[in-house]
């Protein structure tokens, strides 16, 4: 985790303190209570000093993050409420709900037929990625939820990268080498399988394509015990048909 100002990253102390921060996170705007920051923090039980330390972690914090506000003011952004903190910052400013808009206006203009613009777009969705989230957390359940699913967004924004991509017809050799590589590390995620299978036969490279849909198939079957869906099937059927199922094939979709 990271936090930047004007006058570039902030140092936020030990990992504790940082995971108070992670915490807030997950709700930001939001009061979050000292109960739950201190289960954030010591999942497997707190110490009996407990309290004092999650008061000392959020006093240096919000020296971190405003460091011109006087001893005894009023702080704008961690600040303490009746029922707990509340880290008041704008959605726009963290990089997670930022990543998940700039994912939705992608989407949108990949359904728009807009195929450069939304992967402009998306690829600045991507560059937001710096390490695993909320890794402070470790085995805080909250955060674990939400990293699997923002995990999934990500995997969601590079099928929906490379499929504007390929329908703008761009750099199939850079294509193909990145989809093979996510391809070999998430085999039972058939749409990686998919837009890979399309790119190899832009290229006339179909007997790659066919033996990316049998490796596919046979992870599919020994790992979740089911056949790959419709789609997928209904491409390697064009393939053996020796039809065409390159880039119109992906901007039809």
């Amino acid at each position: 985790m990271a936090v930047s100002s004007t006058d570039g990253p902030l140092p936020l102390g030990p990992a504790r303190q940082r995971a108070v921060l992670s915490a807030l996170l997950l709700a930001p705007g939001q009061v979050v209570g000292a109960e739950r920051l201190t289960e954030a923090i010591w999942p497997a039980g707190p110490p009996g000093n407990a309290v004092a330390s999650l008061h000392s972690y959020v006093s240096h914090l919000r020296r971190q993050l405003e460091p011109d506000c006087p001893p005894w003011g009023r702080n704008r952004i961690l600040r303490r409420e009746p029922q707990g903190y509340v880290l008041a910052v704008e959605a726009d400013r963290v990089d997670a709900r930022r990543f998940e808009d700039l994912l939705r206006e992608g989407r949108q203009l990949l359904r728009e037929g807009r195929y450069p613009e939304a992967s402009r777009v998306l690829r600045t969705c991507l560059d937001l990625w710096r390490g695993a989230p909320y890794a402070e957390l470790g085995d805080y359940e909250p955060a674990v939820c939400e990293a699997a699913r923002l995990e999934e967004l990500r995997l969601a924004t590079l099928e929906a990268l490379w499929e504007a991509e390929l329908a703008w017809g761009h750099d199939y050799v850079t294509a193909i080498a990145e989809l093979g590589a996510l391809s070999a590390r998430f085999p039972t995620r058939e749409r990686l399988g998919w837009l890979l299978m399309v790119a190899l036969c832009e290229v006339d490279r179909q007997a790659e394509a066919v033996a990316v849909y049998n490796r596919i198939r046979r992870a599919l079957a020994q790992e979740l015990g089911v056949d790959p869906g419709r789609e997928l099937r209904s491409l390697f059927a064009r393939i053996l048909r020796d039809e065409s199922v390159g880039r119109a094939c992906v901007a039809a979709r």
